[in-house]
């Protein structure tokens, strides 16, 4: 029985190094990115997250609302049977301040990189809309994202065109 045991050459091993060197080299690029871009998206879904639980109390308050008061310096203002509802809209925060005479207690969204834009829709000059669009705006590589943008429009009870 001759058995013969046959062995990889230097020059065969020296090319399996490099090509694996080559590899790893090719890779570490997009597993950087990989490795970084996996925690940014989860803070963008818990974002998401605070964001739809913030518009969800918000259009039952404007659906609720008796009249929509007005919109000045970033706080909508809507009259409820039970008192006023404050809303302080800013980039990175909803605020909801009930009035003094309600009991339900004032609570605030933390949105971090969340943009916010307003409109009050008026007809007669009285508003009867509100609309509110929001966007994640980050910085990734150098570069200015804006993710997710969205429009919606709360419309009081009984007041669609």
């Amino acid at each position: 029985m001759n058995i013969k045991h046959r062995a990889y050459a230097l020059t065969e091993m020296l090319v399996i190094i490099v090509v694996l060197v080559v590899l790893m080299s090719l890779s570490v690029r997009p597993m950087r990115t990989l490795i970084s871009e996996i925690p940014r998206s989860a803070r963008v879904c818990q974002t998401l997250n605070g964001t739809t639980q913030a518009l969800e109390q918000l259009k039952n308050d404007i659906e609720q609302a008796t009249r929509i008061r007005g919109l000045k310096d970033g706080v909508l203002t809507l009259e409820q049977n039970d008192g006023p509802v404050r809303y302080t809209l800013a980039d990175g925060q909803i605020t909801r301040r009930p009035g003094l005479h309600r009991s339900d207690a004032e609570f605030t969204w933390h949105l971090p990189d969340v943009r916010i834009e307003t409109n009050l829709w008026n007809r007669n000059n009285q508003p009867y809309a509100f609309e509110l669009t929001t966007w994640n705006q980050q910085t990734v590589l150098g570069r200015e994202q804006a993710r997710f943008k969205q429009t919606v429009v709360f419309f009081k009870k009984g007041q669609q065109p």
